[in-house]
């Protein structure tokens, strides 16, 4: 019984060690064919190796590369959209065997603001977020792919909810400035009381980031585009002055800060 065991054992590590090989193998052409501009070729070549060999990080990000360029090639067909959903996965599994490796989460966020896959976005960060106290980054890289996404107000909730996570984080508020800046700078019709109150929670977040991080110049800096965009709703002339001048007063604070 034993010495049949001991021979299944060999024999199945031998079919492991030739999946391995044919694995690597194929991975090896799938690079050839990559850096050949064959982009389809690479991508079936990286997916036949990981079939083989699922564990193997260096043919998952490759896999996760090569179905990236295939969507940025034909974004709104549907193979296109089966490659962003491939790459997606894989970086994903990536991520699983090499944890916290910058360059893999890049892509990652990338793919998912390129594919516009806001929701599978979602899902992913979800483990990092749904807890008592959530993860400041993961909300920050979900308001950024949010807003990427043209979300805006899922962004803005990702972003004060990093609020909430770290007060006294500076750099949290100030990415709810510049969201809130971008929002009124890119939509002209927002007006009236809409366009003053949304300014408002703007600059308060902004003038909250010049107290933590005084010598930070871009809390300044886009303390004066909002106070320039809340002077374009104001009906009163000398409310707008008031707006203006203040604008000026913040942009030479951000000059002295540069």
């Amino acid at each position: 019984m034993k010495a049949h065991l001991l021979t299944y054992c060999v024999f199945a590590l031998g079919l492991l060690g030739c999946d391995n090989i044919k694995a690597r193998m194929l991975a090896q052409d799938g690079v050839k064919a990559y850096h050949a501009g064959k982009i389809d070729e690479a991508a079936k070549l990286f997916g036949e190796a990981a079939v083989l060999a699922p564990n193997n990080s260096s043919i998952q990000i490759n896999l996760g590369f090569a179905n990236l360029g295939r969507y940025q090639a034909d974004p709104a067909s549907k193979s296109g959209a089966k490659a962003a959903k491939t790459a997606i996965k894989a970086f994903q599994h990536y991520l699983t065997l090499r944890p916290g490796e910058e360059r893999a989460k890049s892509y990652l966020v990338q793919t998912f603001v390129d594919a516009n896959q806001y929701d599978a976005a979602k899902a992913y960060f979800a483990p990092a977020v749904d807890k008592p106290r959530p993860d400041p980054e993961a909300l920050a890289t979900l308001g950024i792919i949010a807003s990427k996404c043209g979300k805006f107000d899922e962004a803005r909730t990702w972003y004060s909810r990093r609020i909430q996570t770290e007060p006294r984080n500076a750099d949290a508020r100030l990415a709810l400035g510049v969201l809130i800046w971008e929002r009124l700078h890119t939509h002209i019709e927002i007006t009236g009381e809409d366009r003053t109150k949304l300014a408002d929670e703007g600059i308060a977040e902004l003038k909250e980031s010049i107290k933590l991080k005084p010598d930070s110049p871009n809390a300044y800096s886009y303390t004066t585009m909002l106070l320039s965009e809340r002077a374009l709703a104001a009906t009163n002339v000398e409310q707008k002055r008031k707006d203006l001048e203040a604008a000026q007063k913040y942009f030479k604070q951000a000059s002295a800060r540069h």
